[in-house]
């Protein structure tokens, strides 16, 4: 990369005239958006999904379930727990090397978090995707990078698109995989309509990411004179974020997925279900895409009955999949919800947010007006 590419960047990904402590000062309660009625209105829809689904449609026998809950391998469950806490420190150290390609750096002079900060960030940002409806943890990661670095909340929200878009991609084609191997020829044809929508929706992303830059007379007309400049730094974010080692961040994703796959089948193999890898694998990226679901956080409900479902493809028995349903989502939701509390209620995330009605500055009030619920 040039010098003078170097500067652009750095002068575009700017931070506005406020430092982080001044940031802080202005960081939104989460605890307003977990508690709000529709929040809570989403977990009582959830419950009534896990109902009808085990006990309606599912016909599930908890005494059954429950003696293989009690029977199942406590060592292997405790191991499952930890191969999916290690892909956190993946997860940030590619979260680190987007932030770079687009210009934050320590070596650009500016103080950024250690990659063990970016991974509080990041579980932090999953424990407010896990209780609140439509991904508000992705916006409250670029609030605390902000707060914490004074980064540019447009710019870390376009690292946290490209993010997603790498991991769909990653997905899609691991998942594409896993099916012809677990499958081979005869795929359910839930599995087929699961592949496609991964597919198209990756054809989508790549698109929308090559319209950008292209078309950005087009976006700029739209949009308000006022949101040219949040625009820009959102696209350079996005765009920017492709800029450098590609292989690394694809490395990074793959390592990512394949650390969820392995803690699912620990996980089975802990209540004694015979699942293949490479059917755990396809199990667990098929489940990441049911916790996109914006009906309830994270897809709670629809993803433990898909999970049941897809398992069910694999050979398992009901009883047998929910117990392997139910522990794998103790690890990879209800853990994040605990642990993340903690961390929450007992952290600066706490102490320094105020009900301040002024939005973090530099970006619209309506991303303040998201959380709070409030203009």
């Amino acid at each position: 990369m040039s010098d003078k590419r170097a500067q652009g960047m750095i002068e575009l990904s700017k931070p506005p005239d406020k430092t982080p402590a001044q940031v802080a000062a202005g960081a939104p309660p989460l605890g307003r958006r977990i508690f709000s009625v529709r929040n809570v209105a989403s977990f009582l829809l959830a419950v009534t999904i896990l109902y009808l689904m085990y006990r309606e449609f599912l016909g599930v026998d908890w005494g059954e379930t429950w003696a293989s809950l009690r029977g199942a391998n406590a060592a292997l469950f405790a191991l499952a727990f930890a191969v999916f806490y290690c892909s956190f420190p993946l997860r940030a150290l590619r979260w680190k090397a987007l932030l770079e390609n687009v210009g934050y750096s320590g070596d650009a002079g500016q103080p950024m978090p250690s990659t063990l900060g970016l991974t509080r960030i990041m579980y932090l940002a999953w424990f407010a995707n896990c209780v609140t409806l439509a991904r508000l943890g992705d916006a409250y990661r670029g609030y605390l990078l902000k707060r914490e670095a004074g980064v540019s909340f447009a710019v870390t929200l376009g690292t946290i698109l490209a993010e997603r878009l790498l991991d769909l991609l990653v997905l899609a084609t691991m998942m594409g995989a896993g099916v012809l191997v677990v499958f081979g020829g005869s795929l359910p044809a839930e599995a087929l309509q699961a592949l496609a929508a991964g597919l198209i929706l990756s054809v989508v992303g790549v698109v929308g990411l090559l319209s950008m830059r292209r078309f950005r007379w087009a976006f700029e007309r739209v949009l308000p004179k006022r949101l040219h400049a949040h625009y820009s730094r959102l696209e350079h974010g996005v765009v920017g974020s492709f800029h450098g080692r590609l292989p690394l961040l694809v490395a990074l994703s793959v390592a990512g997925w394949v650390l969820e796959g392995a803690a699912l089948y620990v996980t089975a193999s802990a209540v004694g279900a015979p699942v293949s890898i490479a059917g755990a694998l396809v199990v667990a990226l098929a489940a990441s895409l049911l916790t996109a679901v914006p009906i309830t956080p994270a897809g709670l409900g629809f993803t433990e009955a898909g999970m049941v479902v897809m398992l069910g493809w694999l050979g398992l028995d009901v009883a047998t999949a929910t117990a392997a349903t139910l522990l794998f989502r103790v690890i990879n939701y209800w853990s994040i919800v605990a642990f993340g509390f903690v961390l929450y209620v007992s952290g600066r995330e706490r102490k320094r947010s105020t009900e301040e009605s002024s939005g973090v500055s530099g970006e619209p009030k309506s991303i303040h007006k998201l959380f709070t619920g409030r203009s």
